[in-house]
């Protein structure tokens, strides 16, 4: 050959081209890709040799009866696996009996797809591996369509082998239902009210029976989040979709395996440990993620402003005025506008939601 090296560059360049290609979403949503942008900066193929932690926090804080430890996030043969082990340990004098994993990104995104692909736990039931989205911090304040104040945000992609309470058929649900659902919290009459798939199951409840068992293999478990809707999907195909009125905030994609039934009840609508139902059986176990994707919505689409928690002046009138008429309050515009400037304490015409929840928390304690 008269010009081997050109065939080498035009090789290497071929080579380079396909490994940079961006991945692309899985079966039906393709119909959609050129609304969306890959979003490398908060995917991983989990191909390096140990866990990005620019990227994850694998140190989170512990709440309920779930203890977050970072030995129990590993990387190894192309995935993260999120272990699961029976301890014996203790939280501000609480016992508690089983440490778990969790991976979190502390970069937030609100509207986009969001893709995974997992294979569950060999324990069950007892573990519910889960991809999820939530907020965090009581800053994040949004005013929904329908003037409620939302506090908290909260989408399942999926959550497996959870083995919930069937109240029709008075068993625990097979280890085939997945569970794809919505939590939010709202400010009424400042008091934080949750909505859950328990008590709003049109508002939050979505499942699907699926024909496989999800402990045997990986499965591609997905969530498209748009301003006006959220669409589940399981292997490419559409498995849900709920109208989009409170999840809105700012929220950080999540990987965990927390406990369930039987370890956990729920005592006062929270989860608690159940200390003689502690066993070793089936411990360790772990969850294994092949992959996350996630694409942005592209900026020329309608679903891609997310909503900003920093009100001006008008702004905060306005959203005021609209939540005074739907309790049915006489207005008073004079004493909105002394609120605004109390909560306004840097004076920059904006009333930022740290202003805003910090001058909640204020009054609300002058009141007891």
């Amino acid at each position: 050959m008269k010009y081997p090296f050109l065939l080498s560059i035009l090789i290497i360049s071929s080579s380079v081209s396909t490994l940079a290609a961006d991945p692309v979403p899985t079966g039906d949503v393709r119909l959609a890709a050129n609304k969306m942008t890959f979003a490398a900066d908060q995917s991983d193929e989990f191909n390096q040799d140990s866990i990005d932690l620019t990227k994850w926090n694998i140190d989170s804080k512990d709440f309920g009866p779930w203890s977050w430890e970072p030995e129990n996030v590993v990387q190894k043969g192309g995935a993260m696996e999120l272990r699961m082990e029976q301890k014996d340990h203790q939280r501000r004098g609480t016992p508690l009996y089983y440490t778990s994993g969790m991976a979190r990104l502390d970069k937030t995104i609100t509207y986009g797809y969001f893709e995974a692909r997992i294979k569950g736990c060999s324990r069950y039931p007892g573990a519910c591996p889960s991809f999820w989205l939530y907020s965090i911090g009581p800053q994040n304040r949004f005013i929904a369509s329908d003037g409620e104040t939302v506090a908290y945000s909260e989408i399942d992609v999926v959550e497996l082998q959870q083995s919930e309470y069937d109240f029709e058929t008075k068993k625990h649900f097979p280890v085939n239902r997945i569970d794809c659902n919505l939590h939010t919290v709202l400010i009424k009459d400042g008091k934080r009210v949750w909505s859950r798939p328990n008590n709003q199951p049109e508002l939050c409840k979505t499942h699907f029976d699926s024909p496989w068992d999800p402990r045997e293999d990986y499965h591609v478990y997905a969530v498209k989040n748009t301003q006006e809707e959220i669409v589940w999907y399981i292997d490419g195909k559409e498995v849900g979709r709920k109208p989009n009125l409170y999840w809105h905030l700012p929220m950080h994609i999540t990987l965990s395996l927390g406990l369930r039934y039987p370890f956990v009840t729920y005592q006062d609508g929270e989860m608690a440990p159940v200390a003689d139902k502690t066993t070793a059986d089936g411990f360790p176990t772990h969850m294994s993620v092949d992959y996350v994707r996630v694409w942005r919505l592209n900026s020329d689409s309608t679903t891609t402003t997310p909503a900003s928690t920093d009100w001006p002046k008008q702004q905060y009138i306005a959203k005021e005025k609209a939540n005074w008429e739907k309790n049915g309050w006489p207005w008073n515009q004079a004493k909105v506008e002394s609120n605004f400037a109390e909560i306004d304490t840097n004076d920059d015409g904006i009333a930022s939601g740290t202003e805003r929840q910090n001058w909640f928390t204020k009054k609300k304690a002058e009141a007891k």
